[in-house]
């Protein structure tokens, strides 16, 4: 079953993995966009896929990458939390996910993965449960980076309602391994590069390799219809850090970063670089969730990955690319 697959976003965290994965199950048709130089994508990847560059939200680019796919799976976005950035994250996160609808519309796609955030489930309260049922909620735990994933989800709701094949997931954190100055990779850097601060929240975790193995299930299932939380494992910041420190043979006692001080380190970055951080994220980080993906495990042969091997293995691939 050799379909042919584009993946939006593939030289991202999720995208990488996603298009080695299909590489090994031999699928030998895969286009793959990047969005700001092909220097940016692994060299394991860079042979075998069919790179084009993206900058959504184009119209016809999007139009023109999209004819003639059986798969398309959506796992582009900006991620800010600088208020600055509220019109660039609805042009490219809720706009753009408008046109790719369109295109799978226009051109009969088979199926659409499109890869939404936990960002966009409402919290009310400290120590909530979350499941896929959660509305979207304009608090102060809400985000325009949340919003404009949001708004994109509901065009995959609108495409769904016009006959379009889709499917919507929502990742908690996502842990792998790859560029440790992006994403959530981040956080192994600055456990490693001595950092003893850490938020004082609670989070969901995912391995990026399950996510990887949901969203093959659904498409060689033809699952398609409903929103899916991905969560591989709920931990403190606290307890993520000490885990990743035990891993990375780091002996160190780390320390909750008090809010205010969180909130003037990224108050005064925001101010003199133009930095995608901002105090927009300060509920987020220090806000205590939990996120119940027990509708996942519903899906026949899906499990997630144990979260110590998880940990053990990131650990391991970082000390090996020191």
């Amino acid at each position: 079953m050799d379909k042919k697959i584009l993946i939006i976003g593939g030289s991202g965290l999720l995208g990488s993995y996603l298009t080695k994965w299909f590489i090994t199950k031999g699928h030998t048709h895969i286009t793959a966009t990047y969005q700001k130089s092909l220097e940016q994508i692994p060299p394991e990847i860079r042979e075998g896929i069919q790179w084009k560059h993206l900058t959504l939200p184009d119209k016809e680019q999007i139009h023109e990458l999209v004819k003639g796919q059986d798969w398309v799976i959506h796992a582009a976005g900006f991620v800010s939390y600088n208020p600055r950035d509220r019109q660039k994250l609805l042009a490219i996160n809720t706009t753009g996910t408008s046109q790719i609808v369109n295109a799978c519309l226009a051109y009969n796609v088979e199926h659409l993965i499109y890869v939404g955030s936990k960002s966009v489930l409402g919290k009310e309260k400290e120590n909530e449960i979350l499941n896929e049922d959660a509305s979207w909620l304009d608090n102060e735990y809400s985000t325009n980076y949340g919003l404009s994933k949001y708004l994109g989800e509901l065009e995959v709701w609108r495409g769904i309602a016009e006959g379009l094949n889709a499917s919507v997931i929502l990742p908690s954190v996502i842990l792998g391994t790859g560029n440790w100055k992006n994403s959530s990779l981040q956080m192994v850097k600055r456990i490693a590069s001595g950092s003893k601060w850490y938020p004082g929240g609670k989070t969901g975790f995912v391995d990026v390799r399950d996510i990887v193995s949901f969203i093959t299930v659904l498409l060689e299932t033809s699952n398609s219809g409903e929103r899916w939380l991905l969560c591989g494992m709920n931990k403190s910041y606290e307890e993520i850090y000490g885990a990743f420190a035990k891993q990375l043979g780091i002996e160190k006692e780390f320390k909750e970063a008090p809010k205010w001080l969180a909130k003037l380190i990224l108050a005064a970055r925001s101010l003199f670089t133009r930095s995608t951080l901002g105090t927009e994220m300060l509920n987020q980080s220090y806000g205590s969730f939990t996120y119940d993906a027990s509708k996942s495990l519903r899906i026949e042969g899906f499990h997630y990955t144990d979260p110590d091997e998880s940990i053990a293995e990131i650990a391991a691939y970082y000390k090996d690319g020191i």
